[in-house]
């Protein structure tokens, strides 16, 4: 016994002796139950079995034996090896230590852990001066309730920071994670991802190449080539911002959202979606495609919004407000304000809705377009409707009433029925294709006739009172209806048109 503590104070005093003759660091034995000194391979060695525990440099190690090459200043030590570093610990069943560098690989079931999280491995490589460790050979990092596996990591402990690398995956009870490389910082929680990601929750799934999420505060950012995927649902954007505990997101610049159940697109460069609801509102130049029977209708907005009915009815509202704009090939409109509803699939048009179909304008206080099997089915114009039709070049064959009710077949306009305190004006013509004069008619009711996108017929109801003006003696105001007003200059030329706005 008396031997073996001379063995070891005269080791620990020679080693002392040689890190400061030499310029190695300081190597302190400050346990051992055995301690020999010896030679192997033509390198003097000391050997230490039992209870081992060395210092270096505020570094401490223990373990069940060790071999000290006072040389090289390695340490190879075995059997529940530990290292510890202010809060850093480190485990494995065997360590290679070199004193100089200040570097360790420990292996067997290595273990690190800083207190607020464990990483597990067959391999772990430690750097002890900056305090970064890594793996290559497959780990896996547990966080309270957060696990995240990968092929390759590194742990910077001063900035709390793992970059993870090669099929990571992470599994949260909230949400699971695939992605090519991620960073993740133990203290906020937080997963910065980059490549191809994927995250999956209960209700959603979404893909990206770049972007961010913090458990601690459950908000995330994704990047490039983002999409959500929310059955009926999708969203494609480069920039898309979100609060999961407020079920609130943002996306700023350009996206396109999809709804496969009502064959609708909408797009925009900046939008909002709140969960409750699925409420999503586009701005900043958005437009939307409504799909329908062997056409589409296309149609913009200041603003457009879509949401369900109630949390409890999932059947989808639909607001456009300010400069509304529409196009389809047989029918064109404009208006202030627009509201459809998927539960009775109407368009309700108001503040100066205007609508067209060929060279015909038709306008009143509040316009309806009901559509039946994704076709143009009936429209009613409701106050001060009044119908214009270009006769000629500075003539306009007009109609008006209180309420007007046009019918579609196949989404062409059949025939419309004016009712209530009905007015004509229309210019007739000879047989030489020359204006004679214009028919004015009173009538309590009147109903229009259609033919290849052109009024064929009228018919008056309940003793019209005609008076027939000949051409010269029409003064100035017996040329137009009062309130008459030729729009247009208003009417939409084009899908693309409404896209490019």
């Amino acid at each position: 016994m008396l031997l073996l503590i001379f063995n070891l104070q005269f080791s620990i005093f020679y080693l002392s002796a040689q890190d400061n003759e030499g310029g190695k660091k300081e190597v302190e034995i400050l346990n051992a139950d055995y301690l020999k000194m010896q030679e192997e391979n033509g390198k003097k060695v000391t050997k230490l079995v039992g209870n081992v525990a060395i210092k270096q440099d505020g570094v401490f190690m223990w373990c069940d034996s060790a071999n000290l090459d006072k040389e090289t200043n390695n340490i190879d030590a075995w059997g529940r090896v530990h290292i510890q570093q202010d809060t850093i610990n480190a485990y494995s069943q065997t360590l290679h230590h070199n004193g100089d560098k200040k570097f360790s690989r420990l292996s067997g079931n290595a273990v690190l852990t800083d207190g607020s999280m464990k990483l597990f491995t067959d391999e772990l490589f430690y750097d002890v001066k900056n305090k970064v460790s890594y793996y290559l050979v497959g780990g896996r990092v547990y966080k309270d309730s957060t696990i995240i596996v990968s092929k390759k990591g590194y742990y910077y402990s001063n900035l709390k920071d793992v970059y993870f690398n090669d099929s990571v995956v992470i599994t949260d009870p909230n949400y699971n994670l695939t992605s090519d490389t991620l960073k993740y910082n133990v203290e906020t929680k937080t997963s910065t991802f980059f490549g191809n990601t994927i995250i999956v929750n209960e209700s959603s799934r979404i893909y990206c190449n770049n972007g961010w999420y913090n458990s601690n505060k459950d908000i995330s950012s994704f990047g490039k080539n983002t999409v959500v995927v929310n059955p009926p649902q999708r969203l494609l954007t480069d920039s898309l911002y979100y609060e999961r505990f407020h079920g609130y997101g943002k996306v700023i610049g350009p996206f396109q959202w999809i709804d496969s159940t009502m064959d609708t697109e909408i797009f925009g460069k900046y939008g909002e979606y709140y969960d409750s609801l699925q409420n999503i509102m586009a701005t900043q130049h958005p437009f939307m495609i409504y799909k329908m029977d062997k056409d589409s209708l296309f149609l913009n907005a200041d603003t457009l919004k879509c949401r369900n009915k109630s949390e409890e009815d999932t059947t989808k509202n639909f607001f456009a407000y300010h400069k509304v704009r529409m196009f389809m090939r047989d029918m064109q409109g404009v208006c202030d304000s627009m509201f459809y509803s998927f539960e009775d699939s109407t368009f309700k048009m108001y503040y100066n809705p205007i609508i067209w179909t060929d060279n015909i304008q038709m306008s009143g206080d509040t316009v309806l377009l009901k559509i039946r099997n994704k076709k143009a089915d009936k429209l009613s114009i409701y106050h001060a409707g009044f119908i214009i039709s270009p006769s000629g070049k500075k003539y306009y064959d007009q109609i008006k009433g209180i309420n007007i009710f046009g019918y579609f077949v196949d989404n062409e306009l059949h025939h419309m029925d004016v009712k209530g305190n009905s007015e004509s004006l229309y210019f007739g013509k000879n047989e030489a294709n020359k204006y004679i004069g214009n028919n004015k008619v009173l009538s309590t009711d009147i109903t229009l006739y259609f033919k290849e996108k052109k009024m064929e017929k009228i018919v008056f109801i309940q003793k019209p009172e005609a008076v027939f003006t000949p051409m010269k003696k029409l003064a100035a105001d017996q040329y137009q209806l009062k309130d008459f007003k030729w729009q247009i200059e208003r009417k939409p030329k084009s899908r693309e048109e409404l896209i490019n706005e």
